[in-house]
């Protein structure tokens, strides 16, 4: 009665058999299933609709509030699950979220479903014109050995870059190696990088080589290079200026033809001009430099990004989105990125699971990117942990609008949890406007 008064035509079923046969005669676009049924178990009912059609939306009721048989609903493919006695309020959500959905599947062309395997083992995604000299700029350097400095902000690949420039290069059958500055300590950077041999120190039982030997003529990162100590940096501007290295313990000099690929989120000018970063040091590293431009500064490679990730996510999580709503793409203009291309590929794989269907979802993403944003409101003083849970359901109401089934899933608590922290907190169910 109450869907029918929303103007949506409905079928009832008695049974699980019923229930089929109304459903392959009427091709719904929602599907209520009861788990206890006469006949059947909506269990298997809903393994068989997924079978005839992975993106149908069946919400699943059941009175039962065990933990295996949500945990297997969810992990068949249904949309949603609710308990009894039913709620209207969370089933009117679900299902005008559901029906939201399936006009959105008809609605959108499929993004991904020609999609390929890339030969390519490593991809830098883009076609903006930073992009397209990047690109430039590593077919350049990809015919001879000389040293790179790689600069850009956390999360804008610098690190996929350097092994594309390997990948690229005459010399791509040779290793690659990564040494992490920021792991480094003082006393065994030498060894870490230039090796040791058998009894150089306590422990050394056996001679070891190093990274710079490990990567032989292939190519070697040094990886967040401005947070190396000044100690550390003299040592590798010594083997930078000659190439060569003796092993601790050792008297055999060592020549590396390795390339050099430093890599940095700092600004190594300004540390260079605070003393914080050796000046030499740095022309050394700079022979060819490589600015890595921030997401926000290539909005326009974004729906390339979203495909290129949806398909890896697809690929990789066992997910089905092969289609993005309009309205997704305004979403993702409209963030900062602060986190940049690492953040877009985190808040992608949430939101395709938050979206649980073949469509990403605009509303998915706004959920996504405001649990990650930390907004909080300011606090002044030492709040208490009250204070805080106070201030957070007030936050939470307002962006619902009083919602309180919405609320209670964006705060992962249930209604009647979320209607005693209103009472507790004397908030009664806040207008939202006044929140």
């Amino acid at each position: 009665m109450y869907l029918s008064e929303k103007g949506l035509e409905v079928e009832a079923a008695g049974t699980g058999a019923e229930g089929l046969a109304a459903y392959h005669k009427y091709h719904p676009q929602v599907i209520i299933l009861d788990i206890r049924l006469p006949d059947i178990s909506g269990l298997d009912i809903l393994k068989r609709i997924m079978e005839t059609d992975h993106n149908a939306k069946v919400i699943m009721i059941t009175a039962y509030h065990d933990m295996e048989t949500t945990i297997e609903a969810m992990r068949q493919g249904a949309y949603d699950y609710i308990h009894k006695p039913i709620d209207v309020d969370e089933l009117d959500h679900a299902v005008t979220k559901s029906l939201h959905i399936a006009d959105k599947v008809h609605a959108i062309p499929h993004l991904l479903q020609d999609d390929q395997e890339s030969g390519v083992r490593h991809q830098i995604v883009g076609k903006t014109p930073a992009m397209r000299a990047l690109f430039k700029t590593i077919g350049l350097v990809s015919r001879n050995r000389a040293t790179i400095l790689v600069e850009g902000e956390t999360g804008t690949g610098k690190e996929l870059i350097a092994r594309v420039i390997h990948e690229s290069s005459l010399f791509n059958d040779q290793p690659y190696v990564t040494v992490d500055c920021t792991t480094l300590v003082d006393n065994l950077f030498e060894s870490e990088l230039f090796g040791y041999e058998r009894g150089a120190f306590t422990g050394a039982t056996e001679t070891k080589k190093g990274r710079l030997e490990l990567a032989g003529e292939g190519t070697i990162l040094f990886d967040e290079v401005g947070d190396l100590p000044l100690a550390m940096q003299a040592k590798l501007l010594r083997f930078l200026e000659y190439r060569e290295f003796i092993r601790v313990g050792g008297t055999k000099t060592i020549l590396s033809p390795a390339r050099i690929i430093a890599a940095t989120n700092c600004n190594l000018g300004d540390l260079a001009a605070r003393g914080q970063f050796r000046q030499d040091l740095l022309f050394r590293l700079r022979v060819i430099a490589i600015s890595v431009p921030p997401l926000r500064e290539r909005l326009d490679d974004l729906p390339e990004l979203v495909r290129f990730f949806l398909h890896k996510i697809n690929r990789d999580l066992g997910a089905t989105v092969t289609q993005v709503e309009d309205r997704a793409y305004a979403v993702l203009r409209d963030h900062s990125w602060p986190g940049n291309v690492r953040e877009l590929k985190n808040v992608l794989i949430k939101s395709v699971l938050e979206s649980r269907g073949s469509v990403l979802l605009a509303d998915a993403l706004k959920t996504v990117l405001a649990a990650s944003s930390g907004d909080q409101p300011p606090v002044t003083g030492s709040a208490s942990l009250d204070d805080l849970e106070k201030s957070h359901i007030l936050k939470t109401m307002a962006e619902t609008k009083g919602n309180l089934s919405a609320a209670a899933r964006l705060l992962r608590i249930s209604r009647p949890t979320l209607r005693k922290r209103l009472k507790l907190y004397g908030l009664n169910h806040p207008d939202p406007r006044n929140a």
